[in-house]
């Protein structure tokens, strides 16, 4: 298995001004001169023999292994099918993307297809600044209403004024690449303590008791950089909490305050855990890097991780397996989930009938296929694993076609606000250093959450002025 590209939204982790560049550059009431939905007139044109010739744009950040090896193959096939429609692709780094997007797309010449990242920082301020279209007509069209799961079309859905996000009209759409928080083990030194993979919560708290008795570190992790801790306490508020309450915190629907999340649980028992011993010693001190590589040197038995991170070698992905952590009330499992990428239609397209059948060739079961095909985690439908397919391969397709299936993804809870991710590291690094408490770092995840809701109220009324 080859390396896999780590989730885009972790790199923005040390780089909190990014988020405000994006949000000074697309603020609401600033007016490109062209609406969201100027280029999407008339009727909706999806037989490929009916769309007239066309030459499209893709910016993305897919620069080298799977990724680019999917994309490369995802636009031959695309090619092939719509043989009057050519597709030039421009690679570059996320972190350089996500700066210059905005002003990208107020360019006389932007491109047609681009990965916009979900949540405030990105797609919301390309929303209000009217430079994406408004994809409800293509949804209707293609079906994608009724073949994306619900909980996956709300992390691309914004009310066409940008005031409310998960809900309202979609102005992107998923690529058939998965991307989930889960909890890598090692499957020898799991069995070298006796246990199987866990079927509940309690099981697994049980597992990590089992491990640290036998001299075995119970949890990998390295936080120097501070990007270590957010992908277990997102799958332990996802096990502890309300599915619908975490997407409605996140999505500011119904004034659901965080307490009642499972945030302040997940917190709770992260801290414990830390005091128990089960996460690497001297965790605060240890790089990313050097935490992943004594992983896969075996020295610890779990990793919460998000899928295809793992850069394992040929051969490797049979020394690991994952699953999804299971919830403490008994229920199917809650995952944050989301697509590897998502794909937005430029305002200025000239091409908006063949920018969607583009999207929609991504979104594709053949699209699905391509990503096995090239060593990555599939989504929105589950293809047949290539012969001679490794264990971890196996695990991670089934954990994504589970959540699909049980529709129980949620989406990142630091897409709330555009410095969320920022509070929340900073605060758990002080609790787990013993310079603030549990209700400390929730208090102050809430009052992110509260004052980007009070200013999007004051932006409100004065629009309404």
């Amino acid at each position: 298995m080859h390396i896999r590209r780590r989730p885009s939204w972790i790199r923005t982790l040390a780089a909190p001004l990014l988020a405000t560049s994006l949000l000074t550059a697309c603020v609401p009431g600033m007016s490109t001169g062209v609406r969201a939905d100027a280029a999407a007139q008339g009727p909706v044109v999806t037989r490929p023999g009916a769309i007239g010739p066309a030459r499209i744009r893709v910016l993305d950040y897919f620069g080298g292994g799977p990724d680019k090896a999917w994309m490369t193959g995802v636009i031959k096939a695309f090619e092939k099918k719509y043989p009057q429609i050519s597709v030039s692709e421009t690679t570059q780094g996320f972190d350089d993307i996500m700066k210059s997007l905005p002003l990208k797309l107020r360019s006389g010449s932007p491109p047609d297809i681009v990965p916009a990242n979900n949540g405030w920082q990105s797609l919301g301020t390309l929303v209000r600044g009217n430079l994406v279209l408004d994809l409800d007509r293509y949804a209707d069209a293609y079906g994608w209403k009724k073949s994306f799961p619900a909980s996956i079309q709300r992390e691309h859905a914004f009310t066409p004024d940008a005031r409310e996000m998960g809900t309202g009209r979609l102005f992107g759409t998923p690529i058939s690449r998965g991307s989930i928080i889960e909890v890598y083990y090692n499957r020898a030194l799991l069995k070298k303590v006796g246990a199987q993979v866990p079927r509940t919560f309690g099981e697994f708290e049980s597992t990590l008791a089992k491990a640290k008795a036998a001299g075995i570190t119970p949890v990998s992790l390295g936080n120097v950089e501070g990007n270590g801790i957010l992908s277990g306490l997102f799958a332990l508020t996802d096990a502890l909490g309300d599915q619908e309450k975490i997407a409605d915190f996140t999505y500011s629907h119904g004034n659901v305050p965080l307490r009642e999340t499972g945030f302040r649980e997940a917190v709770t028992t992260f801290k414990r855990w830390s005091d128990r011993g089960y996460l690497t010693k001297d965790y605060a001190s240890i790089p990313y890097a050097d935490a992943m590589q004594s992983y896969l040197d075996g020295k610890e038995l779990f990793r919460f991780e998000y899928s295809g991170t793992l850069p394992t070698k040929p051969g490797d992905g049979d020394r690991f397996g994952s699953f999804v952590l299971p919830r403490a009330d008994g229920g199917a499992p809650v995952a944050t989930m989301s697509a590897a990428s998502n794909f937005s239609i430029t305002a200025k397209t000239k091409h908006p009938d063949a920018a969607a059948a583009f999207l929609n060739f991504a979104a594709s079961p053949e699209a699905a296929r391509i990503a096995v095909e090239a060593g990555a985690m599939p989504m929105l439908s589950t293809p047949r694993l290539p012969a001679g397919h490794e264990k971890l391969m196996a695990d991670e397709v089934a954990n994504v076609a589970q959540v699909e299936k049980d529709d129980t993804a949620v989406p990142y809870m630091d897409w709330a606000t555009p410095t969320l991710v920022s509070t929340m590291t900073q605060h758990m690094q002080d609790l787990l250093a013993d310079k603030t408490s549990v209700t400390g770092v929730v208090n102050a995840t809430q009052d992110d959450y509260a004052k980007f809701r009070k200013e999007q109220r004051a932006q409100k009324a004065r629009q309404r002025r």
